[in-house]
C-alpha cells in the first residue's frame, strides 16, 4: 500500500488521520469525483481510537442507505439510567422506551469494528486507505498547505483535510491549535469484560438486541459509565489527572469494578480489553473559532467538535457531520483559498450553534462538589428516608441532619437550581 501511495504522489486531497471525521470527509469527496489518500497511524482503521460505545445514529440514516443491514451494531440502546454510587448504595434514575428495534436512536458499538466497516464502504469509491503510516509534518508553501512529510518522504495534494482526533500535536505543531491547558483534559478509561449474552440479559433485563446506557456518578472516582454489547459490557471512568493527583488512573477504574452494586452485575466477568484516551473537556471553549486555512480544514475531534450536554456525549455523529460538510466546502473553494464556507455550514447546520448553548456545561461538570459532595447527601437522604426504625423522620428533619453537616439547604437549592439551568 505504501508503495502505490508513494507512486501516485499527488492526490486532489490527503486526509490525516482514519477515524469517523476523516473517513467521512473521504466518503463525501469520493462522491464528487476527487482522487483521495487517507493516512492512518494505526494497524487498521480505529485501532488509534478508543470511545465508550455508543453511536447516534442519524447521520447514518440520511448518508449511508441500508446501513442498519451490514453495519456492526452490537445492542439498541433501549434503557438509559443515571446512577450515583456512593460507598455501598446506589441510588438509580432510569429512563426506558419500547418501540420497533429500528427505531431507536442510538446503539452500542466497537468503534474498531465500526471504522472497519466504514474504511470499506470508503475503500469502495476507490480511495485509498493506507495504515501504519504516521504523517510527522504538515507542508507549507507561503502559508499554503500543499502536502504532508512522512518520515523522510513527501506526499503533496490540493487539499489538506485534518483528522488527528482529540490528541491535537500536528495542530499544535504548527501553531494552528493553541496547547490544551490541563485543565480542560480528562482520560477516559475502559474495560471491555465478557460477561455472555444470557447473563447480560439477565441482569440488566434486557432481550437479545436491546441495551443499556448508563452513565455514573461517584465520590470515589467522579464520573463513569456502562453500555452493553452483545456478549461484553463496557465499562469505565472519566479520570481528572488534575484534580485526582493523588490516585493512580488503574486505581480509580479498580474502585469502580468493585463496588458492591457493579460487582453483583460484572464479578464473574472476564476482562479482556484495557484502553485510555484523551478526552477534551472544555466544550465551546475548545471550538477552532477557525478550523481551516488555505488549503487545508479540520474536521472532528481535532476541531473541538465534541458535545458533552451534562447527561449525553456525542462525538461520532458530529464528526461524520462535519466530515460531510469539509467535503462540501473543499468542493466550493479553489485550491490555494480558505474554505470559510465550512464554518458557515457549521453554523447553518446546527454544530457550533448546540456547543454555544450547552457552553456552561464544562464549567458545571469541573466543579468537584458535584461528585464529592451532592453524591453522598442524596445517598444519605434516601437511605434515611427508606430506613424504618422507632423514631422515624419526616423529610425535613432528614434533609436539615444531611445537609446540614455540609453546606446550608438553601445554599444547596441555589447551586442545584443554578446548575438545572446552565444544562
Amino acid at each position: 500500500m505504501f508503495e502505490k501511495m508513494k507512486r501516485e504522489r499527488k492526490h486532489d486531497v490527503i486526509v490525516v488521520g482514519g477515524g469517523p471525521a476523516g473517513l467521512s470527509t473521504a466518503y463525501f469527496l469520493a462522491d464528487k469525483g476527487y482522487n483521495i489518500i487517507v493516512l492512518e497511524r494505526g494497524s487498521e482503521p480505529g485501532s488509534k481510537n478508543v470511545f465508550g460505545g455508543r453511536i447516534y445514529s442519524y447521520p447514518l440514516d440520511k448518508y449511508f442507505p441500508e446501513w442498519r443491514k451490514d453495519a456492526p451494531i452490537e445492542r439498541w440502546v433501549r434503557r438509559e439510567a443515571l446512577s450515583i454510587l456512593c460507598k455501598d448504595s446506589i441510588v438509580n434514575l432510569g429512563y426506558e422506551i419500547n418501540r420497533r428495534l429500528d427505531g431507536y436512536d442510538s446503539f452500542t458499538a466497537f468503534l474498531s469494528r465500526f471504522l472497519k466497516w466504514l474504511a470499506l464502504k470508503v475503500e469502495e469509491k476507490n480511495v485509498i486507505v493506507a495504515t501504519n503510516v504516521r504523517v510527522d509534518e504538515i507542508l507549507f508553501r507561503d502559508g499554503v498547505a500543499y502536502g504532508v512529510r512522512i518520515g523522510e518522504d513527501k506526499l503533496e495534494a490540493e487539499y489538506i483535510v485534518i483528522a488527528e482526533g482529540a490528541n491535537t500535536l500536528l495542530l499544535e505543531k504548527h501553531g494552528l491549535r493553541a496547547k490544551t491547558s490541563p485543565r480542560d483534559i480528562a482520560v477516559g478509561i475502559k474495560e471491555v469484560i465478557r460477561l455472555g449474552r444470557e447473563k447480560i440479559n439477565e441482569r440488566f433485563s434486557l432481550r437479545d438486541e436491546e441495551g443499556l446506557a448508563q452513565f455514573l456518578i461517584s465520590p470515589v472516582f467522579g464520573g463513569g459509565f456502562i453500555y452493553t454489547m452483545k456478549e461484553y459490557v463496557s465499562m469505565g471512568v472519566i479520570y481528572k489527572p488534575l484534580f485526582n493527583n493523588q490516585v493512580e488512573a488503574r486505581d480509580v477504574i479498580e474502585e469502580l469494578r468493585i463496588h458492591p452494586h457493579i460487582s453483583k452485575l460484572l464479578g464473574d466477568g472476564i476482562p479482556i480489553e484495557y484502553s485510555a484516551h484523551i478526552i477534551r473537556e472544555a466544550g465551546y471553549r475548545d471550538l477552532m473559532h477557525k478550523p481551516y486555512g488555505r488549503s487545508y480544514i479540520v474536521v472532528g475531534d481535532a476541531a473541538g467538535l465534541i458535545l458533552n450536554t451534562g447527561f449525553t456525549v456525542r462525538g461520532v455523529d458530529l464528526a461524520i457531520e462535519s466530515g460531510r460538510l469539509a467535503a462540501e466546502a473543499i468542493e466550493k473553494t479553489p485550491p490555494g483559498e480558505e474554505p470559510t464556507l465550512y464554518m458557515k455550514l457549521l453554523q447553518e447546520k446546527g454544530i457550533t450553534t448546540t456547543l454555544k448553548k450547552f457552553r456552561k456545561v464544562s464549567t458545571i461538570l469541573s466543579n468537584q462538589r458535584i461528585y464529592r459532595e451532592y453524591p453522598e447527601i442524596i445517598c444519605q437522604i434516601f437511605e434515611k428516608m427508606y430506613t424504618v426504625d422507632e423514631f422515624p423522620e419526616t423529610l425535613n428533619e432528614s434533609l436539615k441532619k444531611v445537609v446540614g453537616g455540609k453546606t446550608s439547604i438553601i445554599r444547596l437549592i441555589f447551586q442545584l437550581l443554578n446548575m438545572v439551568r446552565n444544562l
